[in-house]
């Protein structure tokens, strides 16, 4: 299960646009897939129930196993999980020695790790200021804060679309220098709200902290390099074999990266589009989910060597 970067937590049913994803990604029984994200592993379920089988990647390793202990039994034989970053899908894909027939990332973080106040994805749940996707490896948000500048903050706000990153990064630095920077997400979350409400900006459903928990959660995860990289090695993956890419993206700057990867591939005629404009999600499932209303799916082809 993933869900929209907007959200700050709750529970989210089924995975964003499910049934649409599996329709594209055209799954046929006994063919492999790779699952970039498996998160709560209801994309793999997905896959695993239609008669494919499936390589799931996850930078999460308890995401990896839990899905294994509630699941890994029942599709044994047709299901791999690695703890991994899906930057390095070509290697992943090469390594297992399968040819894979589709490719699916969810860019959405699970449901259930933003319920897990210790990992700081949330700001509904006092924790601490971590934002890791793999906690075994990298930088924490926190310490982030503690030693980027104020100019280097602004562009890291900006990168996530925040329309105050400037101010929130100049009272963030000025906070660190008097000892009273926020130390937990709820802190944090009422820091920023503050500025918000000084700078005159009324309420609305969006709460004000939810672009800085991004674009702090975007830099800590290097997720727009990840996602430049990982887009290079799905092609590796299927254009010899031919195959067909999915990607669900949750904010614009995902988006903008994939919109022009796929317009450079099918310039280069290395690919066709499936659908040319991005696909958002139904008005029924924006009804049941208000979170899924930033969704859109973009997807090619590969015809193969």
């Amino acid at each position: 299960m993933r869900e929209s970067p907007e959200s700050s937590g709750g529970s989210i049913h089924r995975p964003v646009m499910l049934s649409e994803a599996m329709d594209w990604l055209d799954v046929r029984e006994d063919c492999w897939y790779v699952d970039a994200n498996l998160g709560g592993g209801g994309h793999s379920r997905a896959i695993l129930e239609r008669g494919g089988r499936v390589l799931a990647i996850d930078r999460d390793p308890d995401a990896v196993a839990r899905f294994l202990e509630e699941s890994g039994e029942a599709f044994s034989g047709r299901f791999l999980a690695i703890h991994g970053n899906n930057a390095d899908i070509a290697i992943h894909v090469r390594e297992a020695r399968i040819r894979a027939s589709g490719i699916l990332f969810d860019l959405g973080w699970s449901t259930i790790q933003g319920e897990e106040a210790d990992r700081g994805l949330s700001f509904s749940e006092e924790g601490p200021l971590d934002m890791r996707l793999d906690q075994t490896t990298g930088e924490t948000a926190g310490a982030l804060l503690e030693r980027v500048s104020e100019s280097e903050l602004s562009e890291i706000l900006s990168e996530g679309d925040e329309p105050l990153a400037h101010p929130i990064a100049r009272a963030l630095v000025q906070a660190r220098k008097s000892g009273r920077l926020p130390r937990t997400t709820v802190d944090l979350a009422a820091f920023v709200s503050g500025v918000y409400y000084r700078k005159g900006f009324r309420r609305s459903r969006r709460h004000p902290a939810t672009r800085v928990f991004m674009a702090l959660r975007i830099r800590v995860n290097r997720e727009y390099e990840n996602l430049e990289r990982s887009l290079a090695g799905s092609r590796q993956a299927l254009e010899e074999g031919g195959g067909r890419l999915l990607v669900l993206t949750f904010h614009s700057g995902e988006d903008r990266i994939v919109k022009r990867t796929f317009r450079q591939w099918v310039s280069e005629e290395a690919a066709d589009y499936l659908f040319r404009k991005s696909l958002p999600p139904g008005k029924e499932e924006v009804l049941q989910n208000p979170r899924s209303r930033s969704a859109r799916m973009r997807g090619v082809t590969f015809v193969g060597g």
